[in-house]
């Protein structure tokens, strides 16, 4: 966190990064996540510690809860019923690929609400702490 106060941009970009990270961390594609927040840190010029740290906040710990929940809204949201059940004895690549399907869109749409929700509150925590920390009048 002390790294996190300490970065030399406004900390309207130091929030912004962080906000983008948290977007990216909670985003369903696993694997992805620290190639996504350097590319973008290059991209958009934007410190990489703040989107890292954001991209990670999905890790072995964490990534079975974050992702269950983001399901779980997915499902609310879509209004989808999925009904999977797996004969082991008769499976084979179309199921598979059909239960992926019934499973994707939901996690989809889940993941991504509730990693602009977060991003949102990232945004506002991160920014006030910088200005407080960097003793910046905020407003």
């Amino acid at each position: 966190m002390a790294r996190l106060l300490t970065i030399d941009r406004s900390p309207h970009i130091v929030a912004l990064s962080s906000a983008i990270g948290m977007i990216i961390g909670f985003s369903p594609y696993i694997g992805f996540h620290t190639v996504l927040a350097i590319g973008i840190s290059y991209f958009f010029n934007l410190p990489v510690y703040p989107l890292i740290l954001g991209a990670y906040i999905t890790n072995p710990i964490t990534i079975v809860f974050i992702y269950a929940f983001c399901y779980k809204v997915g499902l609310i949201l879509t209004d989808t019923n999925v009904d999977i059940v797996l004969d082991w004895s008769k499976l084979n690549w179309d199921i598979m690929v059909h239960s992926v399907k019934q499973i994707f869109w939901p996690l989809f749409v889940g993941c991504h609400l509730i990693g602009i929700l977060v991003a949102i509150v990232t945004y506002f925590v991160v920014y006030f702490i910088i200005k407080k920390y960097k003793g910046v009048v905020v407003g």
